[in-house]
């Protein structure tokens, strides 16, 4: 029996949604489309890999078949013997991607000394995890009280917290560039001096990633500067990065609870976002698109409010945080349908105010570091995109650049038909819509990667955000429809 303390604060018809909703076949193919990602991403780390990029094929192929198909799936049957499909699935899925984190060295530039501390703590966190599959018996499901229940999805999260709060100390000075790039940036915009007009220290000690044959390019957009500074000012800055993650996780948690899906489920789809393959990584890299996961976190969790005009502004500040966010422009229209002279404000007024300020100090330095110098990057063999895999295992020429802006009109007017309401889907926040645009973001994101001249694992760690956010707000177009 459940907690009779808590039931009694739980909405009417609560628990019958929890036990009886099942998952529509399009809920149960985008956890699949998580899972195979997962799989990549575990293997890859985002670098050149025959089983990642097997991976991401079914990932691609499978998206535009959901998008397309997907609204007009019905529910899935439920399985003899107490076993419905959709509790049987979500466990499993949690219970592997932790898995695939277990007893790995999820941080590339820890010293030696770290490795066993860091393959125990992953271990552990694997070992608390596997309690959670007997959620998958409803008769063993109904003998736990419901804070139980949330007890038991709660512990593994404590030593994978624990992981991301060991990043800066286990790996001080991790061998990247980027994260020289957010040091000397900071540090210079503290002191008063232009972060896009220096030249910053060379860790590789050869000319060939950089176009013009030195690192003298900031690459990110003006408010990346700012976080960047944030953390400066707490003695490194991947601590706003990792805080970014981590509340990334929980607006999708919360996004969750706010359309009333069961708390325990709520609580496993987030963490398979907090937890997923080398989070770590990313943020020991000091990439900085843990930013732009806490942007797209907003959003979602503004339209679960139904606040579409303050989700608009969530969608402006993740466009000024990161220059490949351009995708999110099409895709809002298409959730719009209509953006008006305040909607037009909400998304650009932040990308203006903070890119304005550095165009007046210098544009021609601003220009050339956020743009010239993305177009002029060279090829990288070692990423995971196709040229990277047709020059590896095929010795065949790169792909020519301008293919990845084929990528982002192909996975955009995808994501776009996707969108189109029918009469009874007229506002942005309703969940039929608003899963879709997730998944074409998804689409779009990770076709453009695909075709592109480089691409490595904070890139894929969008997509992924991108088919968790997919998924969650599926199950709650699940829950609505069976209200």
């Amino acid at each position: 029996m459940e907690d009779s303390r808590l039931d009694d604060d739980l909405p009417a018809g609560f628990l019958h949604w929890m036990h009886q909703i099942p998952a529509s076949h399009r809920s149960a193919a985008l956890l699949a489309i998580v899972v195979i990602a997962s799989r990549g991403l575990s293997f890859s780390r985002g670098n050149l890999s025959d089983i990642g990029v097997i991976c991401f094929a079914f990932v691609l192929a499978g998206l535009p078949a959901v998008l397309l198909l997907g609204k007009d799936w019905r529910d899935s049957s439920n399985s003899a013997g107490g076993f419905p499909t959709w509790q049987v699935a979500l466990p499993s899925a949690f219970v592997y991607v932790f898995a695939t984190n277990a007893g790995r060295h999820l941080l590339v530039f820890s010293s030696a000394d770290w490795r066993p501390t860091l393959s125990i703590i992953t271990g552990s966190a694997l070992v608390l995890a596997v309690p959670v599959l007997l959620f998958a018996s409803q008769r063993l499901r109904n003998k736990l009280s419901l804070r139980l229940q949330i007890t038991l999805v709660i512990l593994p999260l404590v030593p994978a917290l624990l992981l991301f709060l060991l990043v800066p100390i286990a790996s001080p000075s991790p061998l990247i560039d980027v994260i020289i790039f957010q040091t000397q940036a900071a540090r210079s915009l503290l002191f008063g001096i232009n972060p896009y007009a220096i030249t910053f220290t060379n860790v590789y000690g050869g000319a060939e990633f950089y176009p013009s044959g030195i690192p003298d390019s900031y690459p990110y957009p003006p408010l990346s500067l700012l976080f960047a500074l944030l953390g400066y000012m707490l003695r490194d800055v991947r601590w706003v990065l990792i805080a970014c993650h981590v509340a990334a996780s929980a607006l999708l948690f919360a996004t969750a609870r706010q359309r009333l899906l069961p708390v325990t489920e709520a609580i496993i789809l987030a963490a398979l976002f907090l937890w997923m393959p080398h989070a770590p990584f990313v943020s020991e890299q000091a990439w900085t698109d843990p930013s732009v996961a806490l942007g797209l976190g907003l959003m979602s969790f503004f339209l679960a409010r139904r606040q579409p005009m303050a989700a608009l502004w969530a969608a402006g500040f993740t466009l000024a945080l990161k220059q490949t966010m351009v995708v999110l422009l099409p895709m809002l229209w298409g959730l719009w349908r209509r953006l008006g002279r305040a909607r037009l404000v909400a998304v650009f007024a932040i990308s203006v105010a903070t890119y304005g300020v550095f165009l007046v100090w210098d544009a021609r330095a601003l220009i050339n570091d956020v743009a010239i110098f993305h177009m002029l990057t060279p090829f990288r063999p070692g990423s995971m995109t196709l040229s990277a895999y047709l020059v590896h295992f095929f010795e065949f020429s790169p792909l020519p650049s301008w293919l990845s802006l084929v990528g982002i009109l192909v996975g955009a007017a995808t994501g776009i038909r996707a969108l189109r309401p029918s009469d009874a889907e007229s506002s942005p926040c309703d969940s039929q819509r608003v899963w879709r645009f997730f998944a074409g973001m998804g689409f779009a994101m990770l076709l453009t990667l695909i075709l592109s001249k480089h691409a490595f694992m904070n890139y894929y760690y969008l997509v992924q955000l991108c088919l968790l956010a997919a998924l969650i707000w599926s199950r709650v177009a699940d829950h609505e429809a069976a209200a």
